[in-house]
């Protein structure tokens, strides 16, 4: 990029002033006041927005008793020409004309991402002009006086990796998040550990097998003790007949309401298959709205610069004063009249396909709306098929329990014969077969209780298995989850690492270069990284402290350092200094003069 006009109105001291540069070295000079560092401060203006000075804003750069200032260059940047208009109030406009040309062509006009195209157009940032190309007066005070807070900010913003900072710092917090939760299952694991390691399901077979043979021996006793089998067992078996039959009716009718439109758990399954096959074939419809959302408001954009352009257009046409009130150019209505005609068919062309793309991506919201619904839908047979299968299993041992009872029943129910003559007279003594039975009767109630006892611990400790299956699966995702975290936060590190190695790196063998050019320095060694951007200086072994350098060893220095930042960033063909030989002796100012001139060799 090469600096040929710089255009001002009503910007700083000057009221309308045109200064022409050339190439090789620009030296501008005269009394305090006459405006030296205003042109500093227009260039850096016309390119940033900003002022150079920070802190300062765009008010104190406008001429006293105007309302607004503009700052314009003439430069060009390959084998085409532009010229760039900022004025104070945001408005900025860039023209192109081509070498075989002769009028200018507006590129874009407007405020709306007006720096955003300019940093794409010529690949230059904020960052960069104020760190490598520019140089204000007082700069290298304040920079060394910078907290390395600040610095370390400069640095990523230099090199490109703010971004990446940004997502490493999200990565870092996901894992963090990851670490709290896994640490949060396994003290739910440590309270739901299983400490018995008795079998119950043995000790529950062999209590039932125990209480099926006293139960055995009792009906044999009831049998001998009277006709028509022991009432109270009958009227216990009843009862626990009809608490059966009462529990099985009652899972029979959740049965039916969670069934509610569905034959069987086998229909639920399939119908939750077809959803899943649904929900697959359309697995990037939510991709495609996205990237609909951001073409619309690409387009809503597009329209609104077109529209916001063809007003200033036309406001071009109807001006009679003959002269566009940013870069005060004389205006040719012909040629304005046939940019506005583009314009306006550009924006008709980009209004109709806005309709195209607003109602495509109506018709994908809805799509995704109805798969929204489906998925919802999905959870909830899920939900009903673990409800039924849990049914289906409290059914199964239920009317196993029910079966076995009703066969008890069945069998001391039937009326028994009453025994005569002999066999009457044989009959075991009443009082000796009711002790029997009392006996017999306490056991059993004993071993029944037993049997619920177990039954219920073995319940909870399947319970509390299942339970830590599942959390054991969330430990696993958990787990999978920090360690892609981790891999993700180690994978940006490196890349930061490699960039800045990359960058600085050879920054710093330039710098040591333009030491030893200028015969500064003598077997130095520059880090640029550990205090990120201010220059470490180790001479034959032993640290510089920048501070104590002099005034013009620190000034040499920083401008070493300017010209290597700019050359590892990628030199944009200009530097701009403000009385750089401040605090310089005459021989350094001698030394000073043949670095400007080095550096014109390549740069303007």
């Amino acid at each position: 990029m090469r600096l040929e006009r710089i255009i001002l109105k009503s910007f700083g001291c000057f009221d309308r002033r045109d200064f022409d540069l050339s190439d090789g070295v620009n030296l501008i000079f005269g009394p305090n006041f006459s405006g030296k560092s205003t042109l500093v401060n227009a260039i850096f203006f016309a390119l940033t927005g900003k002022p150079i000075v920070p802190k300062v804003g765009l008010p104190a750069l406008v001429q006293s008793g105007a309302s607004s200032g503009t700052a314009g260059l003439n430069f060009r940047n390959g084998e085409q020409s532009y010229q760039l208009f900022r004025s104070t109030q945001g408005e900025v406009q860039l023209r192109q004309k081509e070498e075989n040309e002769e009028k200018w062509r507006i590129l874009f006009t407007g405020k709306r991402s007006a720096d955003e195209d300019l940093r794409k157009q010529f690949h230059f940032s904020y960052h960069q002009l104020a760190a490598a190309t520019f140089l204000r007066e007082g700069e290298i005070f304040e920079f060394l006086a910078r907290q390395p807070a600040d610095r370390r900010d400069v640095l990523n913003a230099l090199l490109g990796i703010d971004r990446l900072m940004e997502v490493r710092q999200r990565f870092i917090e996901g894992r963090r998040v990851a670490k709290r939760e896994e640490k949060r299952i396994q003290d739910h694991q440590r309270s739901m550990r299983v400490t018995t390691v008795k079998n119950h399901r043995e000790e529950i077979e062999r209590v039932e097998a125990e209480l099926k043979n006293l139960e055995g021996e009792y009906e044999l006793l009831s049998g001998k003790a009277g006709e028509g089998g022991d009432t109270v067992l009958v009227a216990e078996l009843t009862q626990a007949h009809e608490r059966f039959q009462k529990e099985i009716d009652g899972l029979i009718q959740e049965r039916a309401s969670v069934l509610s439109g569905f034959t069987d758990v086998d229909h639920l399954r399939a119908s939750v298959k077809e959803i899943e096959t649904a929900t697959a074939s359309a697995g990037g419809s939510e991709k495609q709205r996205d990237k609909l959302i951001q073409g619309v408001g690409s387009l809503n954009s597009q329209i609104q610069t077109l529209t916001a352009e063809c007003e200033t257009l036309r406001q071009l046409i109807d001006s009679d004063h003959g002269h566009c009130p940013t870069c005060h150019q004389p205006v040719q209505q012909k040629i304005i009249a046939g940019i506005l005609e583009e314009k306006e068919s550009a924006k008709a062309a980009s209004q109709k396909e806005l309709e195209s793309q607003q109602k495509t991506l109506d018709e994908q919201t809805a799509n995704i709306n109805a798969l929204r619904g489906l998925r919802q839908r999905q959870q909830l047979m899920q939900v009903k098929i673990e409800q039924l299968e849990r049914i289906e299993k409290h059914l199964a041992n239920l009317q196993r329990e029910f079966d076995g009872v009703a066969s008890r029943l069945g069998a001391l129910q039937p009326t028994t014969p009453r025994k005569t003559g002999a066999l009457a007279d044989d009959a075991a003594d009443p009082a000796q077969l009711a002790e029997q039975q009392r006996q017999l009767k306490y056991r059993i109630d004993s071993l029944r209780r037993r049997l619920v006892g177990l039954n219920k611990e073995e319940a909870v400790i399947t319970h509390k298995r299942e339970e830590l299956q599942r959390t054991q699966h969330q430990a696993n995702q958990i787990l999978r989850t920090r360690l892609s975290f981790e891999l993700a936060c180690d994978g940006v590190e490196k890349t930061i690492a490699s960039l800045q190695r990359t960058i600085l790196q050879p920054a710093e063998k330039e710098i040591q270069r333009w030491l030893e050019r200028m015969d500064l320095t003598r077997f130095s060694q520059i880090d640029l990284k550990s205090q990120h951007l201010l220059p470490s200086l180790n001479v034959e072994g032993v640290e510089r402290n920048l501070l104590l350098l002099s005034g013009s060893e620190k000034m040499m220095l920083y401008l070493c350092f300017k010209a290597a930042l700019s050359e590892a960033l990628g030199a944009l063909g200009f530097f701009v200094f403000d009385d750089p030989t401040l605090h310089l002796d005459p021989d350094r100012r001698g030394a000073m003069i043949d670095f400007i001139q080095r550096l014109a060799e390549e740069h303007q």
